[in-house]
C-alpha cells in the first residue's frame, strides 16, 4: 500500500478527491491533506508520502514551486498535476519536474484510475529495482566482513569504494540461530539503525556492533530493544572481545567462538560475556561428591527445609561447572543425583510411594534442556513439589521432627524463632501448630524436657551446676527457678531425696 496526500487550496476538492474512488483498491490510501504549498512542504517532510497530488494555482505557495523544492532533495516521489484549465506551459513545465501526470478540473473518475494504475507500476518497479540494488551491497557488505572474520587479509579483499565500514571500534556477538525470520528482526533492530552489520550463519548470527554498542546496556533505548528481544526469543548470545580496527575483527570473532561453545552453562535470553562465566580452573573448589549433595538435598527435603535445598543447588552448579567438562557428562551426573535423592525418599517413606511415581518418571526431563540453568531450576522446582508432596502426606511431620529435635538437642541454646527459619516458618504461626499438637508452648515442653533430663542427671551423682550446664541453662539460679516451678523442690533437695531413697533402699 503506497501513501497519497492531496494538496490543493479548495476543502471541497480534497474531500471530494478523498471520496471520489476506493483508494485502497488501487494499492493507495491518503494518509493526509495540506491547503496550499507551504503547509504540504512541511508535511511532506514529516510523512514522507510516495505520490502527491497537487493543485497547480494555490495562494503563498504554488503547485510547481512546492514540486521543485521537494524534487530537489527527493528523486523517487511521484507528482500528478491538477489544473482548472488546459495550459500548455505547465504541463512543459511540469513534466521538466518529472511529473507522472497532468489531470484537468473536473477530475474524472476513469482519468484518476489510468493514472493511479501508471504509477502504481512506477512504483513497484522502483521499489523492485532499489531492493534488488540494496540487497547486491549488502550481500557485497556480507563477504568482506565474512573474509575478514575468517581471518583474511584485508589487502586481498576487494573493499569498494561505496564501502564505508569505519567506527571507532567493534565488537563480535553471536546470536543463537533458529529460523530465517531472526536474522531479519537483527537487521531491523541493528543495521537499519547503523549499529553494525548482521551476517547469518549456519549455527548462529553474527552481529559486527560498531561504536561500543553492546556496551552501552542500559543507557540506550536502541540497546535496550535489543536486550528485550534477546530475552523474548530466549537465545543463545554472547560477545566476544572489543578491537579497535576493522582488520582485527577476526580475534573479536574467535573469542565469541569459543564463549559459545559454552552456552550450555549460561541463561538463554541474556548476552553473556568471558567475564560472566564461572571460572572453571579455580583451585579452591570444594571437591565434587555426587553422593554428598544427594545426601544433603535428601536430608533437607525430609525436614522440609527449602531455603536449604535452595543453597545446596547454587552451591552445587558452581561445583558442576568447575568439576565437569561436557554437557552430556553434567546431565548424567545430575540425573544420578535426582534419582538417587528419589529412591532414597521412597525408601523412608513407603507410604507415599504413590504420590512419588510420577516424580520418579519425569527425571528424564533432564537431557531435554539445553542449558545448565534451566535444570537448576527445574530441579529447584522438583525439590519443592517433594517437600510438599511429603507435607501433604503427612501433616505431622513437621512437627514430630521439632519434638525430636528438641529432645535430641535440649542442651543447645534452642529458640522457636532459629526453628521457624530453619523450616522456612512464620514464628508466630509455627509456635500456634506447635501448641495445637502439643498442648504446651514451646519454651514450656523445652522446658519440661530439660527439667526431666535434669533429674536424670542428679540422680546420676552429677552436682547442681554441671546439671544445669549440660541440660542447657547457662545460670544455675534460673535452673533452680525452672525445676521448682516444674519439679516442687529445689534441685539439691530432689538430689538430696534421691539419695536418702537409695542409702534406704540399700
Amino acid at each position: 500500500m503506497y501513501d497519497v496526500m492531496i494538496v490543493d487550496d479548495e476543502a471541497m476538492v480534497r474531500e471530494g478527491l478523498k471520496a471520489l474512488i476506493s483508494w485502497e483498491e488501487y494499492g493507495f490510501r491518503v494518509i493526509d491533506t495540506a491547503r496550499n504549498g507551504k503547509e504540504g512542504f512541511t508535511k511532506y517532510r514529516q510523512l514522507s508520502p510516495d505520490l502527491m497530488i497537487v493543485d497547480i494555482r494555490m495562494p503563498e505557495v504554488d503547485g510547481l514551486s512546492l514540486i521543485e523544492s521537494i524534487r530537489a532533495e527527493d528523486s523517487a516521489i511521484h507528482f500528478i498535476i491538477l489544473s482548472g484549465h488546459s495550459d500548455f506551459n505547465y504541463a512543459k513545465k511540469a513534466l521538466g519536474c518529472q511529473c507522472d501526470d497532468y489531470l484537468l478540473k473536473p477530475l474524472d473518475e476513469d482519468e484518476l484510475i489510468d493514472s493511479l494504475k501508471k504509477v502504481y507500476g512506477r512504483i513497484t518497479r522502483h521499489h523492485q529495482v532499489h531492493e534488488l540494488v540494496e540487497r547486491a551491497q549488502e550481500k557485497q557488505v556480507e563477504m568482506v566482513l565474512t573474509e575478514l572474520l575468517e581471518g583474511t587479509p584485508l589487502s586481498e579483499i576487494p573493499i569498494g569504494k561505496e564501502h564505508n565500514f569505519f567506527a571507532t571500534d567493534y565488537q563480535v556477538a553471536l546470536v543463537e540461530n533458529r529460523q530465517d525470520r531472526l536474522t531479519k528482526q537483527l537487521k531491523r533492530l541493528i543495521e537499519e539503525q547503523d549499529e553494525g552489520y548482521v551476517i547469518p550463519f549456519p549455527e548462529y548470527i553474527v552481529i559486527v556492533c560498531k561504536n561500543r554498542f553492546l556496551q552501552k546496556r542500559g543507557k540506550d533505548h536502541r540497546y535496550h530493544l535489543f536486550a528485550k528481544w534477546l530475552e523474548e526469543e530466549e537465545l543463545h548470545a554472547c560477545a566476544g572481545s572489543k578491537v579497535v580496527n576493522l582488520v582485527d575483527i577476526h580475534e573479536s570473532y574467535q573469542s565469541a567462538k569459543r564463549l559459545y561453545e559454552k552456552k550450555f552453562f549460561v541463561e538463554k535470553g541474556r548476552l553473556f560475556t568471558a567475564d560472566q562465566l564461572v571460572d572453571r580452573s579455580k583451585p579452591e573448589a570444594p571437591e565434587f561428591s555426587l553422593e554428598s549433595y544427594a545426601d544433603r538435598l535428601y536430608y533437607s527435603i525430609d525436614i522440609g527445609n527449602m531455603q536449604g535445598c535452595v543453597a545446596i543447588i547454587e552451591e552445587l552448579k558452581n561445583v558442576v561447572i568447575v568439576h565437569l567438562q561436557e554437557e552430556k557428562e553434567i546431565k548424567v551426573a545430575l540425573f544420578q543425583l535426582y534419582s538417587n535423592i528419589l529412591h532414597q525418599l521412597v525408601r523412608s517413606h513407603p507410604n507415599m510411594e504413590g504420590v512419588l511415581e510420577p516424580l520418579v518418571m519425569n527425571a528424564g526431563d533432564i537431557y531435554q534442556f539445553e542449558h545448565l540453568p534451566g535444570i537448576m531450576a527445574f530441579l529447584t522446582k522438583q525439590l519443592k513439589h517433594l517437600i510438599e508432596c511429603l507435607d501433604n502426606g503427612q501433616p505431622d511431620l513437621l512437627l514430630r521432627k521439632m519434638i525430636a529435635l528438641i529432645h535430641k538437642d535440649y542442651a543447645k541454646n534452642l529458640r522457636l524463632e532459629t526453628l521457624a527459619s530453619v523450616f522456612n516458618y512464620n514464628r508466630a504461626y509455627l509456635g500456634k501448630l506447635f501448641k495445637n499438637y502439643t498442648g504446651e508452648y514451646f519454651n514450656t515442653y523445652l522446658d519440661k524436657v530439660r527439667i526431666e533430663n535434669g533429674k536424670r542427671l542428679l540422680q546420676k551423682g552429677y552436682k547442681v551446676y554441671e546439671v544445669a550446664e549440660k541440660i542447657g541453662y547457662a545460670n544455675v539460679d534460673y535452673f533452680h527457678r525452672k525445676f521448682k516451678k516444674y519439679v516442687g523442690v529445689s534441685p539439691s533437695t530432689f538430689r538430696k531425696r534421691h539419695d536418702n531413697l537409695q542409702v534406704y533402699h540399700d
